[in-house]
């Protein structure tokens, strides 16, 4: 079929439409378009007209964006004097104490304090349109 691009949709021609009066008004039996001339507007196989020939769109789904979740914990808001409800320890992000998988992976290796007393703010990033 011939075609042509038109953004992210796709346009070709498939059989012809057109009524012949000489076939007692049946079509010619044209499957496709073939784009004949100058100008691309006839077919080469029935003579026809570009705008007799069914119309196709294929229509191509937006690309995938992928995003990338990440999770930061961040100052610590644990109270430590309970004299003062503002006396924080000034720890300013969280640092395993252990590795991916263990217990310590709770645990701040910089205050000591398990990471549910840390903020954690979310991070939102496009890492891939394809």
């Amino acid at each position: 079929m011939g075609g042509s691009g038109h953004g992210n949709n796709i346009v070709s021609y498939a059989e012809c439409l057109k009524i012949h009066e000489h076939l007692g008004g049946k079509t010619d039996g044209c499957q496709e378009f073939e784009a004949s001339g100058k100008m691309g507007v006839n077919c080469s196989i029935c003579s026809c007209h570009r705008k007799f020939h069914k119309k196709v769109v294929k229509v191509e789904p937006p690309p995938v964006v992928k995003y990338k979740t990440e999770v930061v914990y961040t100052k610590c808001h644990k109270i430590h004097e309970f004299k003062f409800q503002n006396s924080v320890d000034g720890c300013q992000e969280f640092t395993p104490k252990g590795g991916d998988g263990t217990a310590m992976a709770l645990t701040c290796g910089v205050c000591g304090c398990h990471k549910g007393f840390h903020r954690n703010e979310i991070t939102k990033e496009v890492t891939s349109t394809d």
